[in-house]
């Protein structure tokens, strides 16, 4: 947790990150966002960590910069694709996929956004037609846990 805080306090927020394995894809999301810049937190899922760890960076110091990041948006200019926010459902805040901000924060629950990437066509998951290679790399977190299609997702506080 020293390191966390020390991110936090020099750049204004950090990135934790899961690694994938057999089981499930890996994660990250940041710690520190609406602390320290009163913006929400990110998450994202199934990609290298350190292409995620960039992602999160690179949106984090808009967000610091003085832009609104919000569900809904899009955001280019990051990697070659578009990338979707996507609000989470707060029924996710209730498991242990954000265990470092949880312990970070105590008892407060800061909102998270999910940044979705999209398949070789541009479509996104849970959109008709999503390429079925990429299914359950990333959860659906906008929807409540419980609709979600049963897998690692919806199981992670079992597997962990």
């Amino acid at each position: 947790m020293q390191a966390v805080a020390d991110d936090i306090r020099t750049v204004g927020w950090s990135v934790s990150a899961v690694l994938g394995d057999e089981i499930a894809p890996p994660w990250a999301y940041t710690v520190g966002l609406w602390l320290s810049h009163q913006g929400p937190e990110l998450t994202m899922f199934g990609l290298p960590i350190e292409h995620m760890t960039v992602i999160l960076n690179s949106i984090g110091d808009r967000i610091a910069n003085g832009a609104v990041i919000e569900a809904g948006d899009q955001i280019d200019g990051i990697c070659p694709c578009s990338l979707a926010v996507r609000p989470v459902h707060e029924s996710w805040r209730m498991t242990s996929m954000f265990a470092v901000s949880d312990r970070y924060h105590g008892y407060v629950r800061p909102a998270y956004l999910q940044v979705v990437w999209p398949d070789r066509r541009d479509r996104y998951p849970g959109d008709p037609g999503f390429q079925f290679k990429y299914e359950g790399r990333q959860p659906l977190l906008w929807l409540p846990r419980d609709d979600n299609p049963p897998g690692v997702w919806t199981r992670i506080d079992q597997l962990c």
